[in-house]
């Protein structure tokens, strides 16, 4: 539930820390991507307008909450913000999801619509369109974040589905650039990342695995020595 809710704090409120933006390359793929999804958040914020005015009132909130969190974390050409982007991604999914059951229920005519005949004609054009863009919307979003996780990958020169090594890496340096809110590495690909304001440090493999070695060897000795038997206190071994 803590990890459920660190996301949910991240995606409806980016402002309160812990965001990772990447920079973005002005004519890189990534940017171009990023220019069709701010497209795609605009027809995200008109999908939910006629939700509400076909008295879908609650896919039309729950519509113009998804456009703000996909436009937010694509609106400005110089960052973007991938978390934002990853969230905006799952909630496209879940709106695709339920529209397309709404659909089913329409053409069965198990799902009534109340109202002039005009407002059900738009109820069911939205929820047929909202299918069809909710596929498109899916699609440019996950191309983003895919573009972003290999930016991520190139940046720390890890393959991918891996984790940057703690020791080193391309563009790496936790002590100067964590915290400090500066760009970090892109030599490789020529894009970097601005780090967020406070990230624990990762401790070093080595010295944790020298501890745990220490650790052990303590445990060990505490059943080395001289012994002796109870009752008669006489010597049994060394």
């Amino acid at each position: 539930r803590d990890i459920a809710s660190h996301w949910t704090v991240m995606c409806l409120f980016p402002s309160g820390g812990g965001q990772i933006a990447l920079q973005v390359v002005q004519g890189s793929d990534v940017d171009k991507w990023r220019q069709t999804l701010v497209a795609v958040c605009i027809g995200h914020f008109v999908l939910g307008l006629l939700n509400i005015i076909s008295l879908n009132v609650w896919d039309g909130m729950f519509d113009l909450l998804g456009a703000g969190i996909g436009y937010y974390g694509s609106r400005e050409k110089e960052r973007i913000l991938p978390t934002m982007i990853l969230c905006y991604t799952v909630f496209v999914i879940m709106d695709c999801f339920w529209a397309c059951l709404n659909s089913l229920l329409l053409l069965a005519d198990v799902k009534e619509v109340p109202g002039p005949a005009w407002r059900q004609n738009l109820y069911r054009g939205v929820v047929y369109a909202s299918v069809f863009f909710y596929f498109i919307a899916i699609f440019v979003s996950y191309k983003v974040y895919k573009l972003l996780q290999r930016q991520w990958n190139a940046t720390f020169g890890v393959e991918e589905g891996g984790i940057p090594p703690y020791g080193g890496g391309a563009g790496m340096n936790y002590g100067g650039n964590y915290g400090g809110g500066r760009a970090v590495g892109g030599a490789a690909a020529g894009q970097g990342f601005v780090a967020p304001g406070v990230v624990n440090r990762p401790q070093n493999n080595f010295a944790m695995n020298q501890n745990a070695s220490g650790a052990r060897a303590r445990n060990n000795d505490a059943f080395k020595g001289q012994g002796y038997r109870l009752g008669d206190g006489k010597r049994v071994g060394t």
